[in-house]
């Protein structure tokens, strides 16, 4: 069920924090978090909580059982709502101690480094450092109060069988596939990729997002047409999410990302043990209040089911590369040439109904043409 009290709550909260917290700042210099929270406020002013009944119009929103979310994620049916759900993580946390301190431990080696964002950061420059992990773990288990909040990217993932249960199944297995016929080629063996091949695949399947309160993400979509699953761990979480947008309502987003604030803006609260799990392309952010610093673990879906949607979304992305959250441009052929050989196998085994019958296959493969035909910019350095 949709707690939505709380979450009105939550979000009136996330607004009168950033108003105080534009009111005190004197800096006239522009930042990566001053741009963010100007756009994160004008959107939570506009933001409702999403319709969950169909008899109510257009459902924004699914929250769902495991069973009813698993249904849903092998159904292959087409839908652009968030799914919602609760207690479907296999992993769980010992008693006693803050999932954050248990996560450290669990990190092993703290002299490694990881890029943190930090708002301040002026917004000509890039909006993360590098840090140790070492000095990382002092400042979030100090639990300090700060108006320059850290968000820790790319974090390798220490915990085993994070997957939500519902992502299990066979239609949401593509993604592994796509990393074995990168690093195997045609061996069923186990894999003993190279250590250049392994270097150059980066595990998107699951990874860590830690943050401290009040750090906010500006609207963006994940990049490579991924599919994206989050499930809070400590701390709760904002989640936001442009519902059902038009074609130009999507359009203007592209031309515009980090100042469009046009379309349906719907939102939840993610309290820990609860899971979001959304389509490609979906455009997002999310934001937080100040006195909670905030664990989650997320991971990357393909569906065997959306390779049409998948494929129109890379397109989107490589065309415009300021609508995505990483640089797409070495790596996408790479998951393109994939998935495209893949599909072709399953084609010529005659599981076309599996992946979404023979339109959205004759689709999938005009865009992969078209992908393969477009303009190449030349990367620095090459």
């Amino acid at each position: 069920m949709h707690d939505r009290m709380p979450d009105d709550t939550y979000r009136r909260q996330v607004l009168a924090e950033l108003r105080e917290k534009s009111s005190q700042h004197t800096s006239s210099q522009d930042s990566h978090g001053k741009g963010t929270d100007e756009l994160i406020y004008k959107l939570l002013e506009k933001a409702e909580q999403p319709n969950a009944d169909s008899s109510k119009g257009i459902v924004e929103a699914l929250f769902c059982t495991g069973d009813e979310a698993a249904s849903l994620a092998e159904s292959g049916s087409p839908h652009d709502a968030p799914i919602i759900t609760e207690g479907q993580q296999q992993f769980r946390w010992s008693k006693g101690d803050r999932p954050i301190a248990q996560l450290f431990r669990r990190m092993g080696f703290l002299d490694k480094s990881v890029s943190v964002q930090i708002p301040s950061r002026s917004s000509t420059a890039q909006s993360y450092e590098v840090r140790k992990l070492s000095e990382v773990r002092k400042r979030f288990l100090a639990q300090d109060d700060t108006n320059d909040p850290w968000n820790i990217l790319d974090m390798q993932n220490p915990v085993p069988q994070p997957i939500p249960s519902p992502l299990t199944g066979e239609n949401c297995q593509l993604l592994p596939q796509v990393r074995n016929a990168v690093l195997m080629e045609d061996s069923a063996e186990m894999v003993v990729a190279s250590t250049q091949e392994w270097n150059e695949w980066k595990n998107v399947l699951d990874w860590v997002l830690l943050s401290e309160g009040g750090h906010n993400t500006a609207p963006h979509m994940d990049s490579h047409g991924f599919a994206t699953w989050i499930t809070a761990q400590e701390g709760s979480i904002g989640f936001g999410w442009m519902s059902c947008p038009t074609e130009e309502e999507r359009n203007s987003w592209t031309a515009d990302p980090h100042h469009f604030t046009g379309g349906r803006w719907r939102y939840i609260v993610l309290k820990p043990g609860q899971s979001v799990f959304f389509m490609p392309g979906t455009i997002h952010c999310v934001f937080r209040v100040r006195q909670h610093q905030t664990l989650a673990l997320g991971g990357h879906v393909l569906q065997w089911s959306d390779i049409r949607r998948w494929m129109q979304v890379v397109l989107a992305q490589i065309k415009n590369s300021a609508i995505t959250n990483e640089d797409m441009r070495r790596s996408a052929p790479k998951y393109v040439l994939a998935v495209a050989k893949l599909v072709k196998a399953r084609v010529e085994e005659g599981e076309v109904e599996q992946l979404g019958g023979e339109a959205a296959v004759t689709q999938f493969f005009a865009s992969v043409k078209e992908f393969e035909e477009r303009p190449r910019r030349r990367l620095p350095g090459w």
